[in-house]
């Protein structure tokens, strides 16, 4: 860098980033450090009720004693992190895979599956409320033809796996772009040789295409993982919480500005659901950039 630009140019460069990090600073850093600060604290934002420095007692009290069931929402979160990660890739895989072969109409079709990625959280939660309410929906009308009834969102059986259906609908158009756009440099010299060689269809899918992706897979895989691991505001429409969907962000969410409004205790579940998503990110970079390196 140094031979390619002078004193003069580095002192630009280094200019113009000042803007972002100042920006950075202020609704990143300093927001973040200060959430850590109140964790430490029983801070309630109340008016005339005075903040004490409590140490970790937030903490024990969320480990120790489980307050309001928070390691049944700790395995909720790794249940509904998991759910979304997993299908989320299967599915944008079949899509892109189906996607990246030419038939007639295939743009449109590209825009459709794209198409819930523009949409907001309100709306995809609203859209979803009415499509699956238990009285007079559509999908309960449906239901009724064959004698049988559900309360979808409101069941503690099927709320879970339609909230993840619904997280995965919501993403499954960038998750499919990202695939097709690593199927397309995939050479095609590389399929002819395998058809050549007698591999067709999912043989060379699985033998070609799939090992030359492996960016695209490691993209998409921490970017679902983190993404659910940090969701709470389609949960927070869909189901507020309940019925077995009170994940770690509804927790805190909850605890927070709910109720009581304990800041210091909401303060804490998130730092924990942030010590969690740095933990599960690294472990599946770790183990993707080893299988990047095994199949280059």
């Amino acid at each position: 860098m140094s031979n390619v630009f002078g004193g003069r140019q580095k002192s630009l460069i280094y200019l113009t980033m000042i803007p972002g990090l100042l920006v950075f600073l202020l609704f990143g850093i300093i927001p973040s450090v200060s959430t850590l600060v109140i964790s430490f604290t029983d801070y309630t934002a109340i008016p005339g009720v005075p903040m004490h420095f409590v140490g970790f007692a937030n903490y024990v009290h969320l480990f120790v004693n489980n307050f309001q069931g928070f390691k049944q929402s700790l395995v909720a979160t790794l249940e509904f992190a998991a759910g979304v990660t997993i299908f989320q890739n299967l599915f944008g895989l079949w899509m892109a895979n189906v996607l990246t072969k030419r038939f007639p109409a295939v743009n449109f079709f590209r825009t459709l599956v794209f198409m819930p990625a523009v949409l907001g959280v309100t709306v995809i939660g609203l859209m979803w409320s009415l499509i699956l309410t238990p009285s007079g929906g559509p999908v309960a009308y449906i239901l009724s033809l064959f004698g049988t009834s559900s309360a979808f969102f409101g069941s503690n059986t099927w709320a879970m796996p339609l909230v993840i259906f619904v997280q995965i609908w919501a993403n499954l158009g960038f998750t499919t772009v990202v695939y097709i756009a690593g199927i397309n440099t995939v050479p095609h010299e590389f399929h002819e040789a395998a058809k050549i060689d007698g591999a067709s269809g999912w043989t060379n899918f699985w033998k070609v295409t799939f090992p030359m992706i492996a960016p695209s897979v490691t993209v998409n895989v921490i970017l679902a993982a983190a993404g659910s691991l940090r969701t709470y505001d389609l949960i927070y429409v869909l189901t507020d919480g309940v019925h077995n969907t009170n994940t770690l962000g509804m927790y805190m969410f909850n605890t927070a500005f709910e109720g009581s409004g304990n800041l210091g205790l909401g303060a804490g579940i998130g730092v924990l659901q942030f010590v969690l998503t740095i933990i599960v990110v690294l472990v599946l970079q770790k183990y993707l950039n080893r299988r990047e390196e095994a199949m280059s």
